[in-house]
């Protein structure tokens, strides 16, 4: 990420991402010299979450609604796909870092 710089853009309510700790996420904006402007979702749970963190960019395509959060199979489904969604952005970020450090 390079960089906690943000700014909070909007708290979101219904039909917008959940985290792992099951809560709404934030939507931030980035104040960071890496990436200026640039939107991400992240855990409102600043010390004790998830700290699940999204780049809006990479993830709006598959925005998850919000339907039935108690027991609602497809939400489960949704979970578990943004989950392995953010393992995936995760392990990127990593190879791009180890390859930035090597080149550095």
């Amino acid at each position: 990420m390079g960089g906690s710089k943000a700014s909070s853009t909007s708290e979101v309510g219904n039909g917008l991402p959940r985290c792992g700790c099951n809560e709404t996420m934030k939507l931030l904006v980035s104040k960071s010299i890496e990436n200026p402007g640039r939107k991400f979702w992240k855990c409102r749970n600043n010390m004790n979450g998830c700290g699940l963190f999204l780049w809006d960019d990479l993830v709006s395509e598959f925005a998850v609604k919000e339907t039935n959060p108690s027991g609602c199979r497809q939400c489960e489904v949704n979970k578990a796909y943004l989950i392995e969604f953010a393992k995936e952005i995760v392990d990127e970020i990593d190879c791009r870092v180890g390859k930035l450090n090597n080149n550095g």
